[in-house]
């Protein structure tokens, strides 16, 4: 199943995710796809995703919650991968660069 990506953070960000609706007539739950030193802010969608006032709003609402805790990478909206093991390989290929872009944002 298609993931929707909503943000990249470090590892060690709390990603309080309780409460929050993922985008989609029928939003899946938001969970993470980890490596060892990041973690993708996601939900599963079967459809594809347009920018409805509803789905923007829980975008943007996943982003303001996940930048109360820590420094993001937020993705623009509408953002797809095919699978999970797609994003681990993006967040394995990019760590180094994803973490210096964390760090640079951080306290932002």
């Amino acid at each position: 199943m298609a993931l929707y990506v909503y943000s990249i953070v470090a590892a060690e960000h709390p990603c309080r995710l309780d409460g929050l609706t993922g985008v989609g007539a029928q939003p899946g739950a938001l969970r993470t796809v980890t490596t060892d030193q990041l973690c993708a802010v996601v939900s599963d969608v079967d459809e594809e995703i347009r920018p409805k006032r509803r789905d923007l709003t829980a975008h943007q609402e996943v982003q303001t919650s996940l930048m109360a805790d820590g420094a993001v990478l937020p993705l623009q909206f509408g953002y797809i991968a095919p699978d999970e093991q797609t994003v681990q390989e993006a967040l394995l290929q990019r760590a180094d660069s994803y973490l210096e872009s964390l760090e640079r944002v951080d306290g932002c």
